[in-house]
């Protein structure tokens, strides 16, 4: 009888056990991918306890510290810095912890802006008003400067349309004027991640030029910062604008030498028409011809200089990125898994929880290590779990990370990059995804869409190759050293950057397919040779 007993039960157990033994890594790892595990995840990342997760805050650090818990829990080894515990090498255990520092700055008492113009033989000085006609960048170490200014229109280049304000325009060691924004006709095609990767590009294009400053207008800003808000005009905060109330600062990566970034300032358009008064340009004929891609030549300004003199108040501040590791057969090819996941704080009784942007990002990549986990087959390439502090701050985590690699950097064979993984396009478009990919490997093109097909994932893609993927997230930190990247984006909603970015606004199955088709895509490339 109890022999009996045994073998009905023992036959259940071994035919469950077979059934798994025949289903693949593949199903085994997306059987670990659903609602439930997206939505236990996110529901705490994105919840008001981390405090809108901004670097270097205790919501941030909790953030950290429960990623590092799940990795943990998915079997993901830890890949950060060393415990260090002691002189021997005993305990000198990896942490799941990258540190490292950031420099915070913010604008001292002393600001100064001069314009300077010869008149004859006289030389006219107009000294403006800090926070009414100008605003400086703050950035460090503080600095003082005189140096000719030329107006560059828009300051923008782009070859596709033919378009260049700097076509006969010299701005080495000078003040380059601009406006704020871009040309009608390009703008209106650009959603506000793209205006922003275009911005940090224009930068790097006028840097490489040997601009010793930029200076920016809005043509209809008579004056620029805040009028300051008394007290009896604030007792109710959360009824106002919802903004963090904190004063912008610059955070950078120390480094071996001076910052010798061109020097930013914001200014007043009434402040512009000074430094323009003489030159022969007529701003409103410009912007009129400009916006609609007309060729406009530009006169350099009325022989004008700029001056600035600033100081600051540098502090700094404790960062750490997430690191993990899924140990493959080949230790030399790696695939970096990564996403952002800090925000931007609270403040002024609001607080950023950043559903979207990026507790579903980070998310998705934590899903992933849990679904290669679940495969039960170690996979051939090595593949780092990397969630990127500061993003928010200027792509600082990825930054460092590539900048301080343990290993060389032609290992990095690709990176996938989640960033706001979880909205629809519209409600009309709820399957519509972009795919932006290095164009190198055209076959990531048919990889997807034969993966898509094969396991019955419902998303219309809308495949984006090119040779400099664009985008204002972390995966242009791998761009920009030369590695192929991978990067599924739905939606761009209207709460992007706002309170209202909280999970009751999640699009639960958007999400959970580009965690899928990551993981095939993943699982595909980090198994076979390419």
């Amino acid at each position: 009888m109890i022999k009996k007993l045994l073998i009905f039960i023992l036959i259940p157990l071994y035919s469950a056990s077979l059934l798994q033994a025949q289903e693949s890594p593949e199903i085994r790892g997306l059987k670990s991918i659903n609602e439930d595990v997206i939505k236990a995840q996110m529901g705490f990342l994105a919840s008001d306890w981390m405090e809108g997760r901004q670097s270097g805050d205790k919501g941030e650090r909790m953030a950290g510290d429960y990623i590092a818990s799940m990795l943990q829990l998915y079997g993901v080894k830890p890949s950060g810095d060393l415990a260090g515990r002691g002189s021997g090498q005993d305990n000198q255990d990896r942490t799941y912890f990258q540190n490292f520092v950031l420099l915070k700055t913010l604008p001292g008492e002393e600001q100064v802006m001069q314009i300077r113009s010869a008149e004859g033989k006289s030389i006219k000085v107009t000294t403006l008003t800090r926070d009414v006609d100008f605003t400086i960048w703050a950035t460090d170490p503080a600095y003082e400067l005189t140096a000719p200014v030329v107006f560059a229109g828009y300051a923008y280049k782009n070859d596709q349309v033919r378009y260049n304000d700097f076509s006969k325009l010299d701005v080495k060691g000078k003040v380059v004027l601009k406006i704020s924004g871009f040309p009608k006709f390009i703008a209106d095609k650009m959603n506000p991640s793209e205006r922003y990767a275009a911005s940090v590009r224009m930068d790097s294009v006028i840097r490489a030029m040997g601009a010793a400053g930029i200076i920016e207008f809005n043509p209809a800003a008579r004056v620029v910062g805040r009028p300051e808000l008394p007290d009896y005009l604030n007792m109710s905060p959360a009824e106002g604008p919802q903004r963090p109330g904190r004063p912008r600062a610059y955070y950078s990566i120390p480094g071996k030498q001076i910052n010798d970034a061109p020097k930013r300032a914001v200014i007043s358009v009434k402040s512009a028409n000074e430094i323009l008064r003489g030159s022969g340009i007529n701003l409103e004929d410009y912007i009129s011809k400009a916006d609609n891609n007309q060729a406009v030549s530009l006169p350099p300004a009325a022989n004008k200089e700029i001056y600035i003199k600033t100081n600051v108040i540098t502090s700094q501040v404790a960062v750490r990125n997430v690191i993990g590791i899924i140990e493959g057969k080949k230790k030399d090819e790696v695939i970096v898994l990564g996403a952002h996941y800090d925000h931007v704080g609270m403040g002024n009784g609001f607080i950023w929880n950043g559903a979207d942007d990026n507790a579903s990002g980070t998310v998705g990549i934590m899903t992933i290590a849990k679904a290669i986990m679940e495969s039960g087959v170690k996979p051939e390439k090595t593949v780092i779990i990397a969630l990127w502090t500061s993003e928010e701050e200027g792509l600082h985590g990825s930054r460092y990370y590539l900048d301080n690699l343990e290993f060389p950097l032609t290992n990095i064979k690709l990176n996938l990059n989640y960033d706001m993984i979880s909205r629809y396009i519209t409600d009309s478009e709820q399957t519509k995804v972009t795919m932006t990919y290095t164009d190198k490997f055209p076959f990531f093109k048919d990889m997807t869409a034969a993966n898509l097909n094969k396991y019955g994932i419902d998303l219309l893609v809308d495949y984006q190759p090119s040779n400099d993927p664009p985008g204002g997230t972390d995966h242009r930190s791998f761009v920009a050293k030369g590695i192929p990247v991978m990067r599924f984006k739905p939606g761009h909603r209207e709460e992007y950057h706002k309170p209202a970015d909280e999970i009751s606004t999640i699009n639960w199955d958007i999400m959970e397919k580009i965690i899928k088709i990551g993981f095939l895509n993943i699982w595909q490339l980090s198994n076979s040779e390419w």
